[in-house]
């Protein structure tokens, strides 16, 4: 077999592996109800909200409002066990003792878990413009949903990225979920904090340290993606809907995004390709 192969083979084993340990089964049942109940909600709530005039971009409503909170939590859970899982089961000692390079197992491995992600995003994004359509009608500005997707994609690689990594440094699947969660949410409420008090005190300091922190980026670029593309008076739903302060350039979120992905990354490579495979963990 080429590398190829051997990498699209173990892709396709993470794949049926992450399917048969019933965890896209549950994450799946959660993305359905994200995807419909909110707009179903909306709809009975709609003329006491006086939302008539956003009827056609209500689409956008799930996606932000609830997409980022859980898409990055969806790419922990998927990543957090990939590697570990197989530690936990002794069956890394047995698949890298086939003649196979580990990278190709890396590789095989990462890609793998990041495809059934990409799947749960297109099924995030699907039930939503579909919940949209079924309980206000025809929608608008569809055309961005494709760049959308890539931007979502993108700025949960980061979470992912750093769940893949915990997951091979701990090689305990509980402890990388924790330590990866903790990570997330910690973030995200720190950079609350420091926009609240940026706001209140106005000292460019929190702005800066908040800017920088993993989820501000990963928060930002999916609306800094669409925000020039839909109508101004949807700005105030955006704006309501992203609490933080953004980070001021697209630009610069790619960037931080960047730099916090190849770093998760790098630090995992190195240590699977030089550190021992262990026998299964008791």
């Amino acid at each position: 077999m080429s590398r190829a192969e051997v990498i699209f083979t173990f892709a396709q084993y993470e794949i049926k592996r992450a399917i048969a340990r019933k965890k896209v089964l549950a994450l799946v049942i959660f993305t359905v109800l994200l995807g419909v109940l909110p707009y179903y909600a909306l709809s009975m709530a709609g003329s006491a909200l006086n939302l008539t005039s956003y009827y056609p971009y209500i689409w956008v409503v799930g996606i932000f409002a609830l997409g980022p909170l859980f898409l990055n939590f969806t790419a922990i859970l998927i990543a957090a066990g990939a590697m570990s899982e197989e530690y936990e089961q002794g069956t890394a000692e047995l698949l890298l003792s086939k003649p196979i390079r580990r990278s190709d197992y890396f590789i095989g491995k990462f890609l793998g878990g990041y495809i059934l992600f990409l799947a749960i995003l297109a099924l995030t994004l699907f039930l939503s413009v579909s919940s949209a359509f079924a309980f206000f009608g025809s929608q608008s500005s569809l055309g961005i949903i494709p760049g959308l997707f890539l931007a979502q994609a993108f700025s949960s690689l980061l979470f992912y990225s750093l769940a893949f990594m915990l997951g091979e440094l701990i090689r305990r699947s509980s402890l990388a979920y924790i330590f990866s969660s903790a990570a997330f949410f910690s973030s995200y409420i720190i950079s609350t904090f420091l926009s609240v008090l940026y706001r209140i005190t106005d000292k460019q300091i929190y702005k800066t340290v908040q800017i920088y922190l993993p989820t501000s980026p990963a928060s930002s670029l999916p609306i800094q993606y669409a925000f020039p593309k839909l109508p101004s008076n949807l700005s105030s739903v955006l704006s309501f809907i992203n609490t933080t302060t953004p980070v001021p350039t697209i630009s610069l979120s790619i960037e931080i995004l960047l730099t916090y992905t190849i770093i998760a990354i790098a630090v995992a490579v190195t240590y699977f390709l030089h550190a021992d495979i262990s026998r299964k963990l008791s």
